[in-house]
């Protein structure tokens, strides 16, 4: 099969270390051929596999791997490592568990690679080189699209705006040179990225065109600079952002931070109605915050091999308004890094997003940074820390970064809509400097 090129981001590494998280957090859609090859495989109860159940089930988008009551994989042996991968090799499984956690999307005629965070190998960086698996990533491309694959059009810049994929690196190019700015903060580099959006959103079609678009971006990038010319000032109680704002911030949260697997998914109407709930108590924003468990990737990586304990106490939401220290260095490298796979995988905007616009897009990616860090201070409150710990900003990464892009409830209208109202009301920024102090 002939290989596609991809780009690959150049700030990430990655290697499989056995937690186990991706085989009991993700239902696994197979086609059909991968089904007749898993059934040829002559599996028998002697091999490992649950006695008491089918190996493959039928869905409402086709055939999938079936999952023990533990919400393990049928395939998954208690070392975390996958059956089938230990019997037949890595080419006998099916092609979306070799391809977890890379994410392939188009961009034109070419395409790019970006990473699940989801993975806490990924958050972690830990590995080799994302680049030195081009050879592997780039066979998984072709195998995924096989040999069919049509230019995809560039998502509008803003909607009724069309742009193309030449503008939309040269606009990225300038954004992730800004981004990587270590001498300020991530809270500043955000505001700039923030303000850079507003004065595209108002240029004029003719400035924004193929033709003037050269010229825009270096004026726009100068007079961010201008606005936000270092840290010098810090988050005060004025730059608290609007009640509405913070309620917007935790509905955001409250979808992000719910992973629907085929354990939850047992656990039928009770957990539908506690979720409902949940939701409830997320909007209002009183009293104690809703409790919710880690995924398992995140216990093993953040709690179990850390020989922490895994029960946190219960967090009032107000507890969560102080500062916690959010800004230090290997957070900001963190998020850096985060953006950097996310930019360079166009894993945010058009077919990979929801078909978001691109502003709309780079704003609910922003929108990822006071997100992550809400939850990292729950994480850091219920263990009775003031000071945020990388491990807690890694771990809410880990957690929320499993439905970006990938929550069909993210892809609603109401969702897209709270960007757009965020952005109007001009709370995006406040957000990011109130939850980054």
């Amino acid at each position: 099969m002939s290989r596609i090129s991809v780009l690959l981001p150049m700030l990430q590494s990655w290697s499989c270390h056995n937690c186990g998280g991706c085989c009991r957090e993700h239902e696994i859609t197979i086609t059909e051929l991968e089904r007749q090859r898993i059934e040829g495989q002559g599996w028998v109860p002697a091999d490992g596999i649950p006695a008491d159940r089918p190996l493959l089930v039928r869905g409402a988008g086709g055939w999938r791997l079936n999952h023990r009551d533990d919400g393990a994989c049928v395939f998954l042996d208690d070392g975390g490592l996958c059956r089938i991968h230990s019997k037949h090799g890595e080419s006998a499984k099916p092609l979306a568990c070799r391809m977890y956690p890379y994410a392939i999307h188009p961009a034109g005629v070419g395409l790019t690679a970006s990473l699940r965070f989801s993975c806490p190998s990924v958050v972690q960086n830990l590995g080799t080189p994302i680049t030195g698996a081009r050879v592997e990533i780039e066979s998984l491309a072709a195998e995924a699209l096989q040999s069919k694959r049509a230019e995809v059009v560039c998502p509008d810049l803003r909607a009724g705006l069309e742009f193309d994929w030449g503008r939309l690196t040269r606009l990225l190019a300038w954004i992730e040179r800004g981004l990587e700015q270590s001498g300020l903060s991530m809270s500043v580099r955000l505001q700039r990225l923030l303000l850079l959006l507003e004065l595209l959103e108002q240029a004029s079609a003719e400035a924004a065109s193929e033709e003037s678009f050269g010229h825009l971006l270096p004026a726009l990038y100068a007079t961010v600079e201008r606005a936000f010319p270092g840290d010098a000032v810090e988050a005060s109680q004025e730059s608290r952002p609007q009640r509405i704002a913070r309620m917007m911030l935790r509905q955001l949260v409250a979808q992000l931070i719910r992973h629907d697997t085929a354990e939850t998914a047992a656990a039928g109407l009770s957990r539908r109605l506690r979720l409902l709930l949940d939701g409830v108590r997320m909007t209002v924003g009183l009293g104690v915050v809703p409790r919710s468990p880690d995924p398992n990737s995140v216990r093993v990586a953040f709690v179990e091999r850390l020989g922490l304990a895994g029960q946190r106490r219960g967090v009032r939401f107000s507890e969560l308004e102080r500062g916690f220290g959010g800004g230090s260095p290997e957070i900001d490298e963190l998020f850096h890094r985060y953006f950097h796979v996310k930019l360079q995988g166009r894993a945010f905007c058009g077919p990979a997003f929801y078909d978001y616009s691109v502003i709309d897009g780079l704003r609910s990616l922003v929108l990822m940074y006071p997100a992550v860090l809400w939850v990292a201070r729950l994480r850091a409150a219920g263990e009775d820390r003031g000071v945020l710990q990388l491990r807690d900003v890694q771990a809410a990464l880990a957690v929320l970064d499993h439905n970006f892009g990938y929550s069909p409830v993210l892809a609603l209208r109401s969702s897209r809509r709270r960007v757009q109202q965020l952005a109007q009301l001009q709370q995006i920024a406040p957000l990011v400097v109130w939850y980054g102090r």
